[in-house]
């Protein structure tokens, strides 16, 4: 290569990290990823250069024979699988987090419609919440044959060989009181039927919000947004409360 196209590419790529605001300059040509297997802690390995590929990834922090070993990618959220070939970007702002596994089966789940590639059949509660950045006031759900499961804290999910397993986020529990005692519901959008039907209010029974101090009615069809900590009164249909 001419000296002259050698210095036109390097002026290239110097103009293309300006202007992606996205990747940022390693001033001491150290650039960092964090790494796991199955039974150990995750590591940090450096690399001098900003696009190892996914065999000298698995090298490095001491996978091998590289082609035993399935290299994914977390995304945060989201993850993918890294071909030995395959080159990974390092200049890009945030942590890079890889996870490695034995073996080659490949595992499909998605959490909130955003898709993720696994190593294992079995997922722990743990590195869901860190592979799909799950807040610890949301729950994660399993949607599976029409019917919804919630993953228990510290609990494993088996994932399927033969199709793509599905995962929802949602708030969890909240506590409200009814007529004085406490109740643990979902927090969200309820209609005064549902919210009945939920608090275990008695059939017949009218519902009142407390707001301000004030008994707010509830009326038929209306939607009431359910928070933790509110206060609801059960009452006769004649006036007097229970």
């Amino acid at each position: 290569m001419s000296n002259d196209k050698r210095l036109n590419g390097i002026i290239g790529d110097a103009e293309d990290r300006v202007k992606d605001g996205e990747k940022h300059h390693h001033p001491h040509g150290s650039f960092e990823i964090l790494i796991k297997g199955e039974s150990q802690d995750e590591i940090s390995v450096t690399f001098g250069e900003p696009d190892p590929s996914g065999r000298q990834i698995l090298s490095k922090a001491g996978f091998v024979p590289e082609e035993d070993h399935a290299l994914i990618q977390l995304l945060l959220p989201g993850s993918r699988l890294i071909g030995m070939n395959d080159k990974v970007d390092l200049r890009n702002k945030g942590r890079h987090v890889f996870r490695v596994f034995g073996g080659g089966e490949i595992f499909l789940f998605t959490v909130d419609d955003t898709g993720y590639q696994w190593g294992a059949s079995k997922i722990n509660e743990a590195d869901l919440r860190d592979a799909a950045v799950v807040p610890e006031e949301k729950v994660l759900v399993l949607e599976r044959d029409g019917e919804e499961a919630e993953v228990p804290a510290g609990g494993d999910i088996e994932l399927s060989h033969t199709g793509v397993e599905h995962l929802r986020t949602r708030h969890g529990m909240i506590t409200v009181t009814l007529d004085g005692d406490e109740k643990r519901i979902h927090p969200g959008m309820y209609t005064t039927e549902k919210l009945i039907q939920v608090l275990g209010v008695e059939a017949g029974y009218l519902l009142n919000v407390v707001e301000d101090g004030e008994l707010i009615p509830l009326q038929p069809n209306e939607k009431l947004r359910v928070k933790d900590g509110m206060i609801f009164i059960s009452q006769v249909p004649s006036g007097g409360s229970s």
